[in-house]
């Protein structure tokens, strides 16, 4: 998203409270507390110098689910949430004074940065869309055949939802799940060679659902929302989309409904409309594994399915190019992504001092026809921190609906005729 450009006085004030708040921060040596950190943020730190602190003298708290989501509220960077991930493993390392046992490929956990409840007035709660678990052919639209969502409340004020449910989101204030801060009991880590056979795999199956994909019609609701101070809605970026394919493959996008653009602290950019339709609906296959650095975090229990988390960073980024940074769940049976969440990178400053920022979202996926993981649902509550201006704060939800599938010339092979194929190649021919 552009902030509007804020050329404004408080700017001094911030730089005089985060000197004020800078005196609040222990004497060098001390490990830094919940409350140092969030002073530091709310003083407009840089991020690098959080992170050389953090990295010099460690922190005397663990990170929690909640507490990343709310370092990521005050305006926390990604790096800066893993380099306090980082920092406590280490403090706990040096008073075991043990090095911990060698794992397959050790990384810090998840926090899983679940959306807040929306308050009365904004985005009203509802019920979210759920995956399906294991279970051969059923069909998208059966609730019993569905499972693992986020714990979280979403807004669903686009239009009714055509995606199945299986429970209500909890309270407010209930506690948030760890996603992969450790195995759930009796999920065991792959080692070193079958993280890269799961990675292999998946990519593979990925590149058949793209292929798959452009073989579907489907209806396509993007709205984004600007809250003010008491959150409420101050202004609203709704288009709807029927996106359609020709014989050759070709993308096609009717646009059917577009109120008028009331955001007043945002604008919706290129790069936003690139997000809609690339990068929060993510596809990792295996022409593009070169461009992604791939770590294992950990095996973990989503509701009723068990799933392979991994972190994706892109390596380098090249201009004009927009990618993906943040943690997927494959599906550990299929092997297939069933979840993404992150954000949309990178972030650029554009004419005029104006910052193109993006939200964090996560994204969930359905089988249709029993067979494709196909995204139906993104979410995105988020605070927008602009370096010229006061931070904003707002929601996206992207609906994905009415997949059919057309006829075109194309072969597209099914994941389960993927796997036949497979095991066919690796059968020894038969004897003369």
């Amino acid at each position: 998203m552009l902030g509007l450009r804020r050329v404004l006085l408080p700017g001094i004030a911030a730089l005089v409270l985060g000197c004020a708040l800078g005196l609040a921060v222990p004497p060098s040596g001390q490990p830094l507390s919940q409350d140092d950190i969030t002073l530091l943020l709310l003083g407009s730190s840089p991020s690098s110098k959080i992170i050389q602190m953090v990295e010099q003298r460690g922190v005397d708290f663990s990170m929690t689910p909640d507490l990343a989501k709310k370092f990521h509220d005050q305006g926390a960077s990604d790096d800066l949430i893993e380099a306090l991930q980082k920092a406590r493993t280490k403090a706990a390392e040096s008073k075991s004074g043990v090095a911990p046992a060698a794992a397959p490929s050790p990384a810090p956990p998840v926090a899983e940065a679940a959306p807040s409840a929306p308050p009365p007035g904004a985005m009203p709660s509802s019920t979210e869309p759920v995956l399906h678990t294991h279970g051969g052919s059923a069909p998208a639209a059966t609730p019993a055949s569905s499972a693992a969502s986020a714990a979280a409340s979403a807004p669903a004020d686009v239009g009714p939802s055509t995606e199945p449910v299986l429970h209500t989101p909890p309270k407010a204030d209930a506690p948030v799940a760890t996603t992969a801060s450790a195995n759930a009991p009796g999920l065991k880590d792959p080692d070193a060679q079958g993280i890269q056979h799961i990675i292999q795999e998946f990519a593979a199956k990925e590149k058949v659902f793209r292929e798959a994909r452009n073989n579907y019609t489907y209806h396509q609701i993007n709205k984004v929302q600007e809250l003010g101070p008491e959150n409420q809605v101050v202004g609203t970026y709704e288009q709807e989309w029927d996106i359609l394919y020709d014989d050759a493959g070709k993308r096609i996008e009717k646009v059917t409904y577009a109120p008028l653009n009331t955001l007043k602290g945002l604008i919706v950019t290129k790069e936003d409309l690139e997000g809609f339709r690339n990068v929060q609906p993510f596809v990792l296959t295996t022409d593009e594994l070169p461009e992604y650095e791939i770590n294992y975090l950990g095996h973990v229990k989503v509701d009723e399915i068990t799933a392979f988390v991994f972190r994706i960073r892109p390596k380098q980024m090249e201009k004009d190019k927009q990618y993906f940074q943040g943690e997927v769940w494959v599906d550990d049976r299929d092997l297939q992504i069933v979840k993404s969440e992150g954000r949309q990178v990178p972030e650029a400053k554009v004419h005029h001092g104006q910052e193109n920022l993006f939200p964090r979202f996560t994204t969930w996926r359905e089988q249709i026809d029993g067979k494709f993981w196909f995204p139906t649902y993104t979410m995105a509550d988020d605070t927008l921190y602009f370096s010229n201006g006061p931070p904003v704060h707002m929601k996206e939800i992207i609906r994905y609906t009415d997949y059919k599938q057309f006829k075109s010339g194309v072969r597209i092979l099914t994941v389960e005729s993927l796997d036949k194929q497979k095991d066919q190649n690796s059968s020894p021919p038969p004897k003369k």
